[in-house]
């Protein structure tokens, strides 16, 4: 606790920790689609928010439609240490020996969602990078 109190001292104060609150997530909650309606990785996401907590659903593209990747808890970030408005998530998603964090951020109705995969199934396949654009 003393660290903490130490770490504040040397801060601005509009850099403070804010007062104790939770996130309001409700400027990334609904359906986004993927801008570019051709791509070969995420099509959809849906946010949606249960029992205080930020879930997402992700929809990979597919040749017969989309896949399904489940639901997982996605924490959500303000957009400053005193913000309690979400400006942007992180989520993991575990899916066949295949990782993949999604990290995203939200400004002007425009949600950005980076995804870091990396694959754990022993094929050998080199981990990568992707990051796409998706609007309401």
């Amino acid at each position: 606790m003393e660290s903490t109190k130490q770490f504040t001292k040397y801060m601005k104060a509009d850099e403070r920790p804010s007062v104790d609150g939770s996130i309001d997530v409700s400027s990334v909650l609904g359906e986004w689609f993927n801008t570019k309606p051709d791509t070969n990785y995420i099509k959809k996401v849906i946010l949606s928010e249960r029992n205080g907590s930020l879930i997402i659903n992700a929809y990979g593209a597919s040749d017969g439609g989309l896949i399904d990747w489940g639901e997982a808890e996605a924490i959500p970030y303000g957009s400053g240490i005193s913000s309690l408005m979400a400006a942007g998530f992180h989520a993991l998603f575990t899916l066949d020996g295949i990782e993949t964090h999604l990290v995203s951020n939200q400004k002007l109705s425009i949600l950005c969602i980076q995804s870091y995969t990396r694959y754990l199934d022993g094929s050998g396949r080199i981990g990568h990078f992707s990051r796409e654009f998706f609007h309401r």
